[in-house]
C-alpha cells in the first residue's frame, strides 16, 4: 500500500509504514543529511550516498532540463514514470516478486500531472561497485553473467 502525502510543495509517496523514509526525506529538505559519496553530479541529476540515523540510502535528485515542453504534453497523455514505476515495484513486491535496490520514497514538485522535480530515496547495498575495480575480472565477469541468467 502506498501513502500520498504533501510537504512542503512536494507531493510525496512513501510505502505503509515509511515513516522514517519521510524523516529522511524532511532532513534533505532542510539541509540535515550527511553525504558520503558523490555518484553523479551533472546540471539535471544529482545522486549521492547519505548517511541517515536509519543507516546509508541513495538519494536522487532529477530536475530534467530539455525538452520541457514536449515532456509537460507527454505527461498529460501519459502520466507520470515515476510514480507509475513506484506503484508497480510495490505492487510486484507485494505479489512476492524480490529484487536489488528497493525504491522507498518519490517526492515530486508537480504542476497538473508535469513533474519539474524528482526526489528518490532508494536501498544502498553495501560493496564494491565495478567502477571502482581496477580490472574486472573473469570470476567477476561470470558471476554477472550468471546472475542475470538465473
Amino acid at each position: 500500500m502506498i501513502i500520498e502525502k504533501k510537504i512542503k510543495n512536494y507531493t510525496v509517496f512513501v510505502k505503509k509504514d515509511g515513516e522514517k523514509y519521510i524523516e529522511i526525506f524532511k532532513d534533505f529538505l532542510s539541509y540535515n543529511h550527511q553525504v558520503i559519496k558523490v555518484f553523479r553530479n551533472i546540471e539535471d541529476t544529482k545522486v549521492v550516498l547519505i548517511n541517515t540515523d536509519y543507516g546509508k540510502y541513495i538519494l536522487k535528485v532529477f530536475s530534467p532540463k530539455v525538452k520541457n515542453t514536449e515532456r509537460f504534453f507527454k505527461s498529460l497523455v501519459k502520466g507520470d514514470y515515476y510514480e507509475k514505476l513506484f506503484h508497480q515495484t510495490d505492487r510486484v513486491r507485494r505479489e512476492g516478486f524480490t529484487a536489488l535496490n528497493d525504491f522507498y520514497l518519490l517526492a515530486e514538485i508537480k504542476t497538473l500531472r508535469y513533474v519539474k522535480t524528482y526526489v528518490m530515496i532508494i536501498e544502498y547495498i553495501e560493496g564494491i561497485e565495478l567502477v571502482d575495480m581496477p580490472e574486472i575480472s573473469d570470476e567477476v565477469r561470470g558471476k554477472i553473467k550468471q546472475s542475470i541468467y538465473s
